[in-house]
């Protein structure tokens, strides 16, 4: 855990909200998965669990892209810049402006990702988005330290294999899980 001014990035890791968080915001019950984290941009990644009405193969329709599949979905990733997309996926794939997004994991975000995966060109496991969640420098600091957020190290199968209450629900018994470790 950061403490004082000794920031250790939090890239790669989940911040989950507080059982107690608000339920009026937006962020109550919301697990986020943060893939850039530093002293001069800040805090910046996409919030895993909240699904859109959108499917990717209907996003890919509206662009004239052939898309199969109709079962992903694309997720609400946060209230900033809701109309930029972005792929999380693992670190087998990469389109014309990837990153890494700490771990195995990169992060995705230009016009060719969705053409690539319209013909089959696809990561092992990806999660498309509508915008991103964002703080400013220090600012994630002094939502943790006020008790708002909960941290884990990232789990893929949480990040992949559910959606929903159920994946907030995973995330906390994987914090859970990894405070008990850490002090036994």
């Amino acid at each position: 855990m950061a403490v004082g001014h000794d920031m250790q990035s939090r890239c790669g890791q989940l911040l989950i909200s507080h059982p107690n968080f608000p339920k009026q915001s937006p962020f109550s019950k919301s697990l986020i998965y943060i893939y850039q984290d530093d002293s001069v941009n800040g805090s910046v990644g996409v919030v895993l669990n909240k699904a859109s009405r959108t499917s990717v193969s209907m996003l890919c329709e509206q662009n004239q892209i052939m898309f199969g599949d109709t079962q992903p979905m694309m997720y609400m990733g946060g209230p900033v810049n809701t109309s930029s997309l972005l792929i999380l996926h693992t670190d087998d794939w990469a389109s014309s402006n990837t990153a890494n997004a700490g771990g195995r994991l990169r992060i995705s975000s230009d016009n060719h990702m969705f053409l690539k995966l319209g013909q089959g060109n696809v990561p092992i496991y990806w999660r498309a988005f509508f915008g991103f969640a964002s703080w400013t420098p220090g600012q994630l600091q002094t939502e943790l330290d006020n008790s708002m957020w909960l941290t884990a190290d990232a789990d893929e199968h949480i990040i992949y294999d559910y959606s929903g209450d159920k994946q907030w629900n995973k995330a906390l018994e994987l914090c859970s899980q990894q405070t008990i470790d850490y002090f036994f």
